[in-house]
């Protein structure tokens, strides 16, 4: 899921503007930006083992919802950050393929693997995002013009159209790489 993290963040901002839009926009992605970090420092997360399962997106969502507590002084806004962080996982269960817990099967629908199918799922989504911030008028003017709706179809276009091959991993398979995972989940 690309652009439908964005239209959660969206959405979750027109229904409550306790924090900045950039703020949320970050948090939606969060595990997806620590899968980037974690690809940049060599670091392996197989199937997002350290991002994407409840444990590891529970912690995320734990740190940043403080980040934003302590710097707005408003629970609403951390209850708000943390709730957007895990809104993640069921998401990336429509598109990906993960383990959402430690030790447990890889789950997910994958439709990535079916471009046509994640664009259908994803752009209404994130216009659906999109249309409840400009409804309630909450959200800065870049954010609430066409234009960006269109970047958000478009975006969404270009990834499944490019999205072989796009998300860093750390994690370079061998068949000795991942002992702990079953044979077929390799």
């Amino acid at each position: 899921m690309i652009t439908g993290h964005l239209g959660v963040a969206l959405a979750a901002r027109g229904q409550w503007p306790v924090v900045s839009l950039f703020w949320l926009l970050g948090a939606s992605i969060a595990p997806d930006l620590l899968d980037v970090a974690y690809a940049l420092s060599g670091i392996c997360s197989p199937y997002g083992l350290y991002s994407h399962t409840i444990p590891a997106a529970a912690l995320i969502g734990a740190v940043l919802g403080g980040i934003a507590f302590l710097a707005t002084g408003s629970r609403a806004a951390g209850m708000l950050t943390a709730g957007v962080v895990l809104a993640h996982l069921p998401l990336d269960f429509v598109t990906g393929n993960k383990i959402f817990w430690p030790g447990g099967p890889l789950l997910g629908l994958r439709l990535y693997q079916r471009p046509l199918q994640d664009f259908l799922v994803e752009v209404p989504i994130a216009l659906g995002g999109w249309w409840m911030l400009r409804r309630r008028g909450r959200g800065p003017r870049w954010a609430i013009i066409g234009v960006a709706a269109l970047a958000l179809v478009v975006v969404q276009g270009t990834f499944d159209l490019l999205q072989r091959g796009l998300k860093p991993s750390g994690c370079r398979w061998a068949a000795t790489s991942a002992p702990s995972l079953p044979r077929e989940n390799r």
